[in-house]
């Protein structure tokens, strides 16, 4: 089982990692990481993620598997959105995806694939 310990027990503290170790030569590395924003996802959320991305997005197919409504899916999409500070992906004209990667609101990826499907149109 694998145990997701964020906050100090004690304190309650952010935790961090801070020691990387090889398995088999036992080189170490000692120094404060961040902590993936994937890692720190409820289990919940990481299992629907996993199932997400299993489907290829299709939530019909989604539905059936977890026999729960397309409500429920866009709420949990939602929720995934708001765990990992993500805005929904938009392709519409009115927004300009270059104002919105210097706000930091979407990525250099992001970016790219709005302005290459705009170009497809």
């Amino acid at each position: 089982m694998k145990v997701k310990l964020f906050n100090c027990p004690s304190c309650d503290e952010l935790m961090v990692i801070s020691e990387l170790k090889c398995p088999k030569c036992d080189l170490r590395i000692k120094k404060d990481f961040e902590a993936c924003q994937f890692c720190q996802l409820p289990e919940d959320d990481f299992e629907f993620l996993k199932i997400f991305l299993r489907s290829q997005g299709r939530i019909t197919d989604m539905e059936k598997l977890l026999g729960v409504s397309y409500p429920t899916i866009k709420t949990k999409i939602d929720g995934l959105l708001k765990n990992l500070n993500l805005s929904p992906l938009s392709l519409d004209q009115e927004h300009d995806p270059l104002e919105a990667l210097a706000q930091g609101k979407i990525s250099v990826e992001e970016t790219v694939a709005i302005l290459k499907q705009r170009k497809k149109r």
